[in-house]
């Protein structure tokens, strides 16, 4: 049996769509498409790329020098090293229990070591929250900025091989004057464009406690700065555990493919006033997958029962959260702005009345 080329399940012929179609991660190929499959995405092979007799080696490694601490409360599983103890859940700062090792599965191809110390982390977030003028004054507090944590995040880097289209459409505008009138006349056409491509290093988070949309704020990474795996990068920091599989991820990585493909393809359609595209298409017609970790200085903060998350990028400094607000303060910055505003107007008037 023909095997799909993005999560490895086996294919079956449509004859009402005359392709071979996925039915575990939904994707679809035509002759054609498998052909170009088969070609390798980049010319080189990963840097992680071990025999099968390294990789169980390293792996059994890993699992021995490894602890899993678990949180009753939020189901976090926190990693470390062997002599790093974790006290609490770096999540809702709750106790963790110690369940043992961890499956040599989870040990990562690569990471990027963090480059940030603590104090630089604790500078870079303090600056941050000194910005926010409404921020309840709790979370201003160097007792908060200590809850900060190391933390390895884990992240799914694709490389993925597409068959991407658009269909888009593009005007030229020409106006010239008669008289007092100014003439616009403008002329449509229907533009499309398809092509391979391919990408490298897609980025997707592997953390179901993570939301989406704030890790993708603390990006982007300098990948050139991925370093094979090894225990020692691990001392003194946590780890978080992924929890989605990479077949999991695919809609996003097909998302972002299809977003920047289709930028491509638009951008190669030059000589118009305007170019708006009405339909993209993108096909992943084959990924190849690499799990790394990358750092994060990561600290929570609860207010009135919602966890708040904040990350300082441990390699380049980017900042990424949105703090509450303070009810209070934002209720006496107003009636203060008002009050001022009465003065004024009554000096005003008694000065001009």
């Amino acid at each position: 049996m023909t095997k799909c080329p993005n999560c490895g399940a086996e294919l079956r012929f449509s004859p009402e769509k005359q392709k071979m179609l996925c039915d575990y991660c939904t994707s679809e190929f035509t002759t054609e498409e498998l052909a170009e499959a088969e070609k390798p995405v980049i010319d080189e092979a990963p840097a992680a790329a071990r025999s099968t007799e390294q990789t169980a080696k390293d792996e059994k490694e890993f699992a021995e020098a490894t602890r899993v601490y678990v949180c009753n409360n939020c189901g976090a599983s926190i990693i470390s090293d062997e002599n790093t103890a974790a006290a609490e859940c770096y999540y809702c700062h709750n106790p963790v229990t110690l369940t043992g090792r961890i499956s040599g599965e989870f040990r990562p191809a690569r990471l990027i070591p963090f480059k940030l110390t603590r104090p630089e982390a604790e500078e870079i977030m303090g600056k941050f929250i000194k910005k926010k003028w409404f921020v309840p004054n709790s979370f201003r507090t160097q007792k908060q900025l200590e809850k900060m944590v190391g933390l390895y995040t884990p992240f799914w880097l694709t490389d993925c091989k597409t068959n991407a289209s658009i269909s888009a459409e593009a005007t030229i505008v020409h106006s010239h004057t008669s008289g007092d009138y100014t003439i616009t006349n403008t002329k449509y056409y229907e533009c499309d464009r398809a092509a391979y491509m391919n990408f490298e290093k897609i980025p997707a988070d592997g953390s179901k406690k993570l939301d989406d949309d704030f890790i993708d704020s603390v990006e982007p990474f300098d990948y050139n700065d991925l370093t094979e795996f090894n225990m020692n990068y691990l001392a003194g920091f946590m780890a978080d555990k992924y929890d989605v599989p990479k077949n999991d991820i695919l809609d996003r990585i097909r998302t972002r493919a299809g977003d920047a493909a289709a930028e491509v393809l638009k951008a190669d359609i030059t000589g118009y006033s305007s170019v708006s595209i009405k339909q993209k298409n993108v096909n992943l017609i084959r990924t190849d997958w690499e799990y790394v970790m990358l750092p994060l200085w990561f600290m929570t903060y609860t207010y009135k029962g919602k966890i708040y998350e904040f990350a300082v990028n441990g390699q380049t400094g980017k900042v990424a959260g949105l703090p509450p607000m303070s009810g209070l303060k934002y209720g006496l910055t107003l009636a203060g702005i008002f009050i001022g505003t009465l003065i004024i107007g009554g000096i005003a008037s008694g000065f001009f009345g």
